[in-house]
């Protein structure tokens, strides 16, 4: 039986060099790979855990097709004896013991290269904890309290987003202000899908910060910097991207001049945190932040 799309996705992706590229450009030649990947879930952990794997291998093009919400071991099979057709790498992620079981000695008889991401995991953790896994799929990403506050926190930071507005401060966890183009909104965002309020405000120098930033708790202000010749590359590519031109922007000497101003305002406010976000990822970025502000033990369950 044919899957539906909303069953299937296919994502082609290339890395060549330092990261993604597109691959129709730079790739046309190259050979297929193709990763299959299996889910009783959205499938979206194992899309990540892949594809921190393969930044590693530079100049391979790779295609994920992605069966998510496989819960029988007749859909199971299907979708092996085509991966055994394509000649694929298999992945899954499955919480039931009996299907990840299934999925292995399969694979071992036919002989198809695969790996089970979550398995090894959730014996190592029943070991430690002293108790059986639920094997309920799809828990992780099910609609309960804890995804409302997520819903609520994105909601915030949105609206709160580039010192758009200032009203609820107070009721931030987080509040980020830096230079132009520091990183601030990726990393306010990415903050907030993991629950957390963040306020973002822009320095803009010579204009003051509002007051009202002084008067909130200054614990949970962080400061992105980032080197000067990187921040100059950062705004040029932004220009280009939108097509615009203001050469002030762009001037290093400027830039070195607003760097200036924000060290002295960290000189005077010295209880902010100061995150260089110089050549980071974004979730770097978030995990420092989280860190300096929230602390190192996170409750996450």
């Amino acid at each position: 039986m044919p899957y539906s799309k909303e069953r299937v996705r296919e994502i082609t992706v290339a890395f060549e060099n330092q990261g993604l590229v597109n691959y129709r450009m730079k790739t046309k030649s190259r050979p297929t790979h193709k990763i299959f990947i299996l889910s009783d879930g959205t499938g979206q952990s194992a899309i990540d855990i892949m594809r921190a794997a393969l930044v590693q291998f530079r100049d391979h093009r790779v295609t994920f097709t992605v069966f998510s919400r496989v819960g029988s071991r007749d859909k199971v099979q299907e979708i092996l004896s085509q991966a055994r057709e394509k000649r694929a790498f298999v992945a899954f992620t499955f919480v039931k013991q009996s299907i990840r079981d299934f999925v292995h000695q399969y694979c071992v008889r036919y002989k198809i290269l695969h790996y089970d991401i979550l398995g090894p995991v959730i014996r190592g953790l029943s070991s430690y904890l002293g108790g059986a896994p639920l094997e309920e799929p799809t828990l992780l990403r099910k609609t309960d309290e804890r995804y409302f506050q997520r819903i609520e926190a994105i909601e915030f930071s949105i609206v709160h987003d580039d010192g758009k507005s200032l009203e609820r401060l107070e009721a931030a966890d987080i509040v980020i202000v830096g230079l132009s183009r520091t990183s601030k909104t990726p990393t306010s965002f990415f903050l907030a899908q993991q629950g957390y309020k963040v306020v973002n405000i822009p320095i803009t120098p010579p204009l003051p910060l509002p007051d009202t930033l002084f008067e909130t708790d200054q614990g949970k202000i962080v400061c992105l910097m980032m080197q000067p010749e990187v921040l100059q590359k950062v705004r040029i590519a932004r220009l280009h991207h939108v097509r615009a031109v203001d050469n002030s922007y762009i001037d290093l000497k400027k830039i070195y001049d607003e760097i200036e101003y924000v060290e002295e305002l960290l000189r005077k406010h010295r209880q902010w945190k100061v995150v260089d976000t110089t050549n980071k990822s974004v979730e770097e970025t978030a995990r420092e932040i989280i860190e300096y502000v929230i602390g190192k033990d996170v409750v996450v369950l």
